[in-house]
């Protein structure tokens, strides 16, 4: 029997190793969140959709077509959706999460009250990390061409504040991040990236200062 192969599915076989390596890469990306236990299943895999949409330049794919941008999804969903579950089920179960959230409408479930929880706009929190590569881009560019002994002389947090303004603005007028608040987009960065940030500052600063 012969068996005869749609263009789509072609174009998906010829890509096939680099797709699972960027399905890893996103989970990858998303196990380190701190709020991965406020992921359902559903927001989980629809985000690695995004982490691989995000990189078509590695896949040789237009990067300004909605079209191809649903192909690459359902790509994912239709051939990764099994391997993106187990290890979905598996990260919740390293988070010590109470269980692994199935699809449930938001005012259904209540993440645990903690005198520490940050509440931010789900749908802030979907659109930067979406832009993560962006983010990690902006911020290590701004890092880099900032870091000087005599400008924040052992002033950690005012380089990780200076550092948060420039990456939020970068957000909010470049990449289309203005649908929210720029102070709600800096809290939420410094939940993201402040660490990343502080541990810049001070390993380059015992190096060099």
């Amino acid at each position: 029997m012969k068996i005869i192969l749609t263009e789509n599915q072609v174009e998906f076989i010829r890509r096939y190793k680099k797709i699972k390596e960027l399905v890893d890469e996103g989970i990858d990306v998303l196990s380190n969140d701190e709020d991965m236990c406020g992921y359902t299943y559903g927001d989980f895999i629809e985000e690695v959709c995004w982490q691989v949409s995000d990189k078509m330049e590695y896949l040789d794919l237009p990067t300004n077509t909605v079209g191809m941008i649903g192909n690459v999804h359902n790509w994912v969903m239709d051939n990764f959706s099994e391997h993106i579950r187990k290890e979905f089920d598996r990260i919740i179960n390293d988070h010590d999460c109470n269980e692994g959230f199935d699809d449930v409408d938001d005012d259904d479930y209540n993440l645990q009250e903690s005198d520490d929880t940050k509440e931010h706009d789900p749908s802030l929190k979907t659109a930067l990390l979406r832009r993560h590569n962006v983010i990690m881009s902006e911020m290590d560019h701004y890092i880099t061409n900032n870091l000087a002994c005599d400008e924040y002389p052992n002033d950690v947090e005012g380089f990780k504040d200076f550092i948060l303004r420039e990456v939020s603005d970068e957000m909010m007028y470049e990449y289309n991040v203005n649908n929210w608040e720029w102070h709600d987009v800096y809290l939420l960065l410094e939940d993201m990236i402040g660490k990343q940030i502080e541990k810049a500052f001070k390993s380059w600063t015992k190096k060099h200062c």
